[in-house]
């Protein structure tokens, strides 16, 4: 493949994220095990941590992971809590995760964790260790296989539907070609992908020459809809009088977050988030009135927001969860809807193949400083004081809020699908907070490895000096732990520092507010959390004063001003003691959306539900 040559190649992610600028990757070769093409190639697209199972199918591909410069391996539990960090690992770097799971009995432990990615478009690389060529073609009865003639591909084709593309290589020859083309179409569409990889392919030479071009990651769209769009935009919003904008999680996953802070400053209309949203936009702008959810938004938000007679919706994901149970009432004709790769105005007019960060970027530079409308800033009544303040145990209705006090800028919080995912969004966030919640696809126990994820790649981000290093925060409930709480282990062992603050309400009240408030199934197993950090092999003594218990305000607050949670060097455990039946009033009034015979099962087991007035419910 002709004679050795030195190949220097470094991409645009790389030298931004690498710690060595100047230096490059060097290889003195000019082919290379697909193997290692194949880790240089992710590592080229900004991937500097590989999470996954070692399985006797993988092992020599994991051997090349070795050979990339600035390429590391951390390893996981399980499968599924692999797939969970490498999903909080991508969305905190605002890019892409990668695990790694052998044949069969790996990559189906680790499709739950793919799914949800896919559901929140969130870009994970998932790489398969397979059984032989040979072995397929003979259909051998190895491990982790079904059956008496078994079909070894019958595992990628149950993950079809959980990813937008698939690289299933049989050969060397074109292998290349068919793993930059995956990896381009993980950050197009910004969803899964997988790459199978047959244990006899990893040490086949080829091409390096490739390398030294990387990757071209960008979705640019067609220009003409693009420059057309904006200008449809642009008008629509000087038509209009009182405006607003509307700013959705899909913003983040496509990457324009940069671009939709620029238009908000530049527009100054009224902003509103949902709950999947929050701390996209400062909730400290001036422009900044709410999160709108519907019915379950905060007093006024919601006739603040109806008053607009246009409203620029930016990266909408209108699940249940996020809506308010289709309460967000948006009528069409007075709506612009910029999608990931349409838009829409008014309901009349569509533009396609316009890419959502692409289409920002156009409107940050056309939108003109004069022309636009002047909007006041909705003026919204006092939050309604709980009839539990003067409670000394700890609330629903005060917890959130004080919590929220604790923030710092830079933090990174992760609230797990359960009371915290509907208790944070009623706080008002200082300025410069990350929030990741999965409430669409509502995995429970999603948010412990993603928040292991999360701290590998603050470390790797805060090396590289791209953002101070901030703290994950991880938010969770007793019986969202239970699921994963194994990737602790690994918390300790590669000596991070996350805050977990565990909520300890007895079992799974998120159920217990939607059906069954007193039957025994949503009842868990009691954890002692002091033996927590001890068990996953943290020094005793180190454990004691790094575990901390709360079941009063005066106890949690005292614990909020402890140095080692303020500015933690190894985890930190706040076990916070709550009552089974108390949940924020978000959730109550989200299960209320059911209809009448929800409010009803909730007033009969004593759960307080705010009055919303006559509503039809989507359940039934």
């Amino acid at each position: 493949m002709g004679s050795p040559s030195e190949l220097i190649y470094r991409s645009s992610h790389a030298e931004k994220h690498s710690p060595e600028k100047d230096a490059g990757v060097r290889l003195t070769m000019a082919t290379v095990p697909l193997g290692r093409y194949l880790w240089e190639r992710i590592h080229q697209c900004g991937v500097n941590d590989i999470f996954g199972v070692p399985g006797d199918f993988n092992l020599t591909l994991l051997d090349h992971i070795y050979d990339v410069k600035g390429l590391n391996w951390t390893g996981n539990t399980n499968e599924l809590n692999a797939a969970y960090a490498a999903d909080g690992y991508a969305r905190v770097r605002n890019g892409a995760g990668c695990v790694v799971t052998t044949h069969g009995v790996g990559e189906l432990s680790a499709l739950n964790a793919i799914a949800g990615s896919m559901t929140e478009q969130v870009k994970v690389i998932s790489v398969v260790g397979q059984t032989s060529r040979a072995m397929q073609k003979n259909k051998m009865m190895i491990h982790h296989s079904i059956g008496f003639q078994p079909d070894h591909q019958i595992f990628s084709k149950a993950s079809k539907d959980f990813r937008c593309a698939a690289a299933e290589l049989q050969t060397e020859e074109g292998a290349p070609e068919e793993i930059d083309r995956v990896l381009r179409e993980c950050f197009l569409q910004s969803k899964p992908v997988y790459i199978f990889f047959p244990i006899d392919l990893v040490d086949r030479p080829v091409s390096a020459k490739a390398l030294e071009k990387p990757l071209d990651l960008v979705n640019h769209g067609d220009e003409k809809s693009i420059e057309e769009a904006a200008k449809a935009v642009i008008e629509a919003l000087s038509s209009s009088k009182n405006p607003s904008i509307f700013v959705d999680c899909l913003v983040q996953r496509h990457q324009a977050v940069d671009e939709v802070r620029q238009l908000v400053d530049k527009l100054a209309i009224p902003i509103y988030s949902s709950n999947m949203s929050k701390g996209i936009i400062d909730e400290t702008h001036p422009n900044y009135v709410g999160l709108y959810n519907g019915l379950p938004s905060g007093p006024g938000v919601q006739a603040a927001i109806q008053a607009s007679d246009l409203m620029l919706v930016v990266g909408s994901l209108p699940s249940d969860t996020n809506s308010g149970g289709f309460t967000r009432k948006m009528a069409p004709e007075k709506m612009v809807a910029i999608a990931t790769e349409v838009v829409s105005i008014r309901g009349q007019k569509s533009f396609s193949n316009v890419p959502i960060k692409a289409l920002l970027r156009k409107l940050v530079e056309q939108v003109p400083l004069d022309g636009m409308p002047k909007v006041e800033k909705p003026k919204l009544p006092e939050r309604p004081v709980e009839d539990d303040i003067d409670s000394k145990m700890i609330t629903q209705s005060w917890v959130w809020h004080r919590l929220a006090e604790f923030l710092q800028p830079q933090d990174v919080v992760f609230g797990e699908t359960g009371t915290a995912a509907f208790g944070i969004p009623d706080t008002t966030f200082p300025a410069g907070i990350t929030w990741h919640t999965q409430t669409y696809y509502g995995s429970i126990g999603w948010a412990a490895p993603a928040a292991f994820g999360s701290e590998i790649a603050l470390a790797d981000l805060a090396a590289s000096q791209s953002r101070a290093r901030g703290r994950t925060i991880l938010i969770t409930g007793d019986g969202s732990l239970m699921l994963t709480v194994q990737e602790i282990g690994n918390m300790v062992k590669q000596k991070t520092s996350p805050i977990l603050f565990v909520i300890n309400n007895a079992g799974y009240t998120i159920e217990r507010v939607i059906h069954g408030a007193k039957q025994s199934y949503n009842d868990i197993v009691p954890f002692d959390y002091s033996h927590m950090l001890p068990f996953f092999n943290m020094p005793e003594a180190d454990a004691k004063q790094n575990f901390h218990r709360a079941e009063t305000k005066a106890e949690l607050e005292e614990i909020l001003k402890r140095e080692s949670v303020q500015n933690p060097k190894t985890v930190q455990v706040v076990e916070i003691v709550m009552d089974a039946m108390d949940v924020p009033w978000r959730l109550s009034t989200q299960i209320a959306t059911r209809g009448p015979e929800a409010v009803k099962e909730m007033k009969e087991a004593g759960f307080k539900v705010r009055e919303m007035g006559k509503t039809e419910g989507f359940w039934n």
